[in-house]
């Protein structure tokens, strides 16, 4: 039951998080200078797109030493992990439980995919981003630029329209929201809140707080409080060292921790080597046919089509 819980996080995790774990404060980001200083909807779009350029084009980030932990009602686990990541679509995730291989998370410019030890039947399951624009049902709320916000390597948009406003806690303690409106992958409305502390931090104290993703009715989805951040290198970019998710309708909370991050160089022409999903020798299955490739249900001695259950 462990182990079904922690595969199941760890999907959710690189995939479902509506949360943008944004940059945090270091004297001043990328030139951008303190966001806090001029609080306005240009000045933060422009500390948080600052970070993100950290990484340059031909790099991504390694991290070799991951570690999450999830606590839900059925029970606790913790798994080790090792990331690569490469903006806007590039990405890979190994997590192990006991030292056993548990789950295989990825995805590149056309499609995602995720594989776990504890899904019944254990098929690598994908699923390309025009079939989910077309409509395609993926067992978990998915939103495919998640991962690299959840990292803060994403960059705004600054043409969109986004609200600022000042905002305090039970304690009285002043926070900035910033509130952007929009669509998840099936079309509905969402809200993304970035909250940054009112006054400037310094690490590794984060400058941006919190981020929450509320579904059309002002709901919470998902929710995450980041404690502690770091920058990666010397002159790399600010990401999350240690960050606490929940999920309140799941009633799942996790603390995912990344510790001694890099960058490193990847080309074109080694990315795309690297981010697919042709090195794990898993059967595997189309989310949009519902059906094994290359060769059928009978490859693998089925009798109805494997349809995901978690």
């Amino acid at each position: 039951m462990r182990s079904i819980i922690v595969g199941a996080s760890l999907v959710a995790l690189l995939f479902a998080v509506g949360c943008n774990l944004a940059p945090h404060q270091r004297n001043s980001v990328g030139g951008g200078g303190v966001p806090t200083a001029t609080p306005t909807v240009e000045n933060l779009v422009k500390y948080l797109n600052a970070n993100a350029e950290r990484l340059q084009p031909g790099q991504a980030l390694n991290c070799t030493n991951v570690t999450i932990d999830v606590s839900a009602e059925a029970g606790q686990g913790g798994v080790s992990a090792r990331m690569q990541c490469q903006p806007p679509r590039n990405f890979l995730m190994s997590g192990l439980a006991l030292g056993s291989p548990m789950v295989d998370v990825g995805s590149n410019d056309k499609e995602f995919w995720f594989w776990s030890k504890q899904i019944n039947p254990p098929y690598l399951y994908h699923c390309s981003y025009d079939d989910l624009a077309q409509g395609v049902k993926v067992p978990f709320p998915f939103q495919p630029e998640m991962a690299m916000t959840a990292l803060g390597l994403a960059r705004y948009d600054p043409t969109k329209q986004y609200t600022m406003k000042f905002a305090n806690d039970k304690r009285g303690h002043k926070f900035i929201e910033l509130t952007e409106q929009a669509r998840s992958p099936d079309n509905r409305p969402i809200q993304k809140v970035t909250v940054f502390e009112s006054t400037s931090a310094t690490l590794p104290n984060p400058q941006v707080v919190a981020h929450i993703l509320k579904d059309e009715q002002g709901k919470i989805i998902c929710e995450a409080r980041i404690r502690l951040a770091q920058v990666v290198g010397t002159n790399g970019p600010i990401i999350p060292k240690l960050i606490d998710f929940t999920w309140p309708e799941q009633k799942m909370k996790m603390t995912m921790r990344i510790e001694n991050p890099t960058v490193i160089d990847m080309p074109p022409e080694k990315a795309a080597d690297r981010f697919t999903r042709q090195h794990l020798h898993y059967q595997s299955v189309d989310l949009k046919t519902q059906q094994l490739d290359g060769g059928g249900l009978e490859r693998a001695g089925a009798t109805a089509p494997p349809v995901y259950r978690p």
